[in-house]
């Protein structure tokens, strides 16, 4: 039986000062994927809500019947309006590009053809229209080439943060298509964190353990806010990117309070409130260097979502081919997400009690404890990325981590 490798790979964001649209609608897929992915992982969690798009934006161009309504509903996509949906993803893309003198923005897309295998002319057009996907024939017998050479294309669109992507064992005699998608972002705060203030703080993680490492310091006037909700206290910052255009925003949970109930009560409508509510402060900021490198296989996630038809043998994918053997098998993404004193650098309701935002007579974040945190376009409202440190020691420190300190 034919099928079909879907990889997501984003290079995420490191963090440096120096460096209608998609609204809140959109916003419901990511946070449904949001807590999909973190009810199966305990740890440090990252993924791209955009680049999950892009792929199944690139799968629902095929499907048709009831695999490509799983994919519309759980994308909060209206009937017959996958045109106007993917035009708005097309302009997005083109907005960025025209601004690349303030910060690094590539998505490349791509899809790699089994030679000899017949796929329809209207959907390789509608993926070079919509997504400007390159087109590529390779052997899949030949694994190991196949491997070396999607691996090679990962690594040049990602600055050569995601290397070895792929190994000879993730492809097979029945491989037939693979689809790539590769995002890398880098970008220089707006307000820099000075090197020479950053110093080692303790860390606590969600077992109680400390752990010692470098954090940056600073005083900034940025957006933030103190909300409480059912007995839940937590504050919000946002650190804009030099040009404004995006921002990485940080949920911190007040002591006490643990951050996966936090993560239970978020909803699309609360992010957005969020960010409508919170105002410009003078903020005494503590935050981690860290870095998140992070591989994820979404086949559960999606399956909750009830996307679960395209994973099946019999399949209707007839959009792409008239082989009625095809499927997926995998749709995997691979994020690395580094932040530091410079900036960020990447390789992606109702019946609840309305947050409430308070005021403190002091404004101190001091992000030493597990947090969420959201990178958005700030004019299309769009989330590139989300995820949650837990643990900003899981990778090990090089020496030119403690250079400052």
């Amino acid at each position: 039986m034919d099928k079909i490798l879907l990889w997501s790979l984003l290079l995420a964001i490191s963090g440096s000062q120096a460096s209608s649209p998609l609204a809140q609608d959109k916003t419901e897929f990511a946070v449904d994927l949001y807590q999909a992915v973190c009810s199966s992982h305990k740890k440090n969690v990252l993924f791209s809500p955009l680049g999950t798009k892009v792929l199944l934006g690139m799968i629902q161009l095929g499907a048709r019947g009831k695999a490509q309504e799983q994919i519309r509903r759980a994308l909060k996509t209206e009937e017959d309006s996958m045109g106007e949906e993917f035009s708005m993803l097309k302009l997005f893309f083109s907005a960025i590009s025209e601004k690349k003198q303030q910060f690094t923005f590539n998505l490349a897309n791509a899809i790699y053809l089994q030679e000899g295998f017949t796929v329809k002319e209207q959907y390789l057009h509608g993926n070079q229209h919509f997504f400007q996907s390159t087109i590529k024939l390779v052997d899949f017998q030949d694994a190991k080439a196949c491997a070396d050479t999607i691996s090679t294309w990962v690594e040049s669109r990602t600055d050569g943060k995601i290397k070895d992507m792929f190994s000879e064992q993730e492809f097979g005699p029945l491989t037939r298509l693979v689809l790539v998608n590769a995002i890398y972002f880098k970008g220089d705060w707006k307000q820099k964190f000075r090197k020479e203030d950053t110093e080692l703080m303790n860390f606590t993680k969600r077992d109680g353990a400390t752990v010692n490492i470098p954090m940056m310091k600073a005083f900034l006037r940025t957006r933030y806010g103190y909300f409480s909700e059912a007995s839940m206290g937590y504050q919000i910052l946002e650190l804009p990117f030099k040009g404004d255009d995006f921002s990485l925003n940080i949920i911190l949970p007040a002591e006490g309070i643990n951050i996966e109930d936090i993560e239970k009560q978020i909803t699309a409508h609360q992010i957005w409130k969020w960010f409508s509510e919170m105002r410009e402060e003078e903020v005494d900021i503590r935050l981690p260097r860290f870095k998140i490198e992070h591989k994820l296989d979404f086949k559960g996630a999606l399956h909750s979502l009830n996307i679960t038809e395209i994973f099946s043998g019999g399949c209707d994918l007839s959009g792409i081919t008239d082989s009625s053997e095809l499927y997926v098998s995998k749709i995997i993404q691979k994020v690395f997400f580094e932040i530091n004193e410079d900036g960020g650098e990447a390789a992606a309701s109702t019946g609840m009690d309305i947050p409430m935002i308070m005021s403190l007579s002091r404004n101190q974040f001091i992000a030493n404890r597990p947090f969420l945190f959201i990178m958005k376009n700030n004019p299309t409202e769009s989330i590139l990325f989300m995820g949650r440190l837990m643990n900003p020691d899981s990778e090990k420190m090089r020496g030119r981590d403690l250079d400052s300190l």
